[in-house]
């Protein structure tokens, strides 16, 4: 019958740390992945947004631009005081 082998305390110590720093890593790697999952929801809300401010700016831009064209058909083009009102033609 073979005899039975035993390893040291020192080899057994190594093996703890490695099965224990692997664990460590392997749960950070988790940990990272969680971020990341929760920073691309943050990003796709943030992108609605962004397109929705967009769409906003887009819509005010065309009101400007019907604004403009009704007061230049009715006063002529030049330029707009905002404070007094008066425009004066260029």
């Amino acid at each position: 019958m073979s005899e039975i082998k035993k390893l040291t305390q020192e080899e057994i110590n190594h093996i703890k740390t490695l099965q224990s720093d692997y664990n460590k890593v392997v749960f950070e790697l988790g940990s990272i992945e969680s971020q990341l999952v929760f920073i691309k929801k943050q990003t796709e809300v943030l992108y609605a947004e962004k397109s929705k401010i967009i769409t906003e700016i887009d819509n005010i831009s065309e009101k400007e631009k019907t604004l403009i064209n009704g007061l230049q058909e009715k006063y002529g083009v030049g330029n707009i005081n905002i404070e007094t009102g008066e425009i004066s033609p260029f």
